[in-house]
């Protein structure tokens, strides 16, 4: 079967193209395309006409890329917190569906975790021991706490780095009073993560999704990027977190493996995890590749 999957994220449009067979994945192609869908939109609570105009650009850039590669026998299209709360997000996806003929399931936090958990699985050994994943998103970031066979905990926080801009609207370079209102944000919203990691003890963290892509690339910019998953020594992580938050956008704009797309957003990424590093004692730190895309096509490899 030659499976196209969308991950229709806040910041970022996310395309996987794979020939799957049963148990068995190939992945043809990885697309990844702005689409700034929910600038703006979190505070007044509906996507803007440019969102919109820029959205569907963007997915008429992906399906190109499907027929370039010779289309597809199914495509699945999965919209995130953007799409779940604007007021006009199902229009959206009846857009999507009336032009390019495109389903499009907007799906709650908890969906989205569990394929998140799915496609880490696939990237990374997963033994008995807990671990931690976290994916950072530009609406809501996940959290799972998990092991090879099954989830024990996992939530949806509406913490994205689109939305934390948006609310908290940050110098340039960032300040420390600001890093500190961040902060105390976050230990206001981040209570049930604290309680549920006390009780499971995960053995490691995963990251995942844009920010720690781009960790990933600056942190090895020698990477080919064909492992799926990597190590991200805490160290190196805390260095270059200082570097980003001493940085200006046009510095970060510079710097090798930055994705022009994550330039505004990087420096919050950066301190959340560092954040959640210093809060939870994380002795190690891992990046995976795979996440709600590579999910969707495990789970359809498993029916097949």
């Amino acid at each position: 079967m030659r499976l196209a999957v969308f991950d229709l994220g806040t910041n970022v449009f996310n395309l996987l193209i794979a020939w799957v067979s049963k148990d068995k994945c190939d992945i043809k192609k990885i697309v990844k395309v702005g689409s700034h869908i929910g600038k703006g939109g979190f505070s007044g609570g509906e996507l803007s006409q440019e969102a919109i105009t820029s959205s569907l650009d963007a997915i008429e850039q992906m399906c190109a890329h499907i027929q370039s590669e010779g289309g597809a026998d199914t495509i699945k299209a999965f919209a995130t917190s953007a799409f779940r709360d604007a007021s006009n997000g199902t229009n959206l996806a009846a857009m999507i569906r009336d032009r390019f003929g495109i389903d499009v399931e907007i799906i709650s936090g908890e969906r989205e975790a569990e394929l998140i958990y799915k496609g880490v699985r696939e990237s990374i050994l997963m033994y008995d021991q807990k671990v931690l994943i976290l994916d950072i998103g530009g609406g809501s970031n996940e959290f799972i706490i998990a092991d090879k066979d099954k989830i024990y905990w996992k939530e949806s926080f509406p913490l994205g780095v689109v939305r934390m801009k948006e609310l908290l609207n940050p110098s340039d370079p960032i300040s420390g009073e600001e890093i500190e209102e961040y902060k105390r944000y976050l230990d206001r919203s981040l209570g049930t993560l604290f309680e549920q990691y006390a009780l499971h003890k995960p053995s490691f963290m995963v990251g995942c999704s844009g920010s720690f892509d781009t960790l990933r690339e600056i942190i090895w910019p020698d990477d080919d990027g064909a492992l799926p998953a990597i190590e991200l020594p805490i160290d190196k992580f805390l260095n270059l977190n200082d570097m980003l938050i001493a940085s200006t956008s046009g510095e970060r704009r510079e710097m090798k493996g930055m994705s022009p797309m994550r330039v505004d957003y990087m420096v919050l990424g950066s301190i959340f995890v560092e954040y959640i590093i210093k809060k939870l004692e994380i002795k190690e730190l891992y990046q995976s590749s795979f996440s709600l895309k590579e999910g969707y096509m495990a789970e359809i490899a498993s029916t097949l």
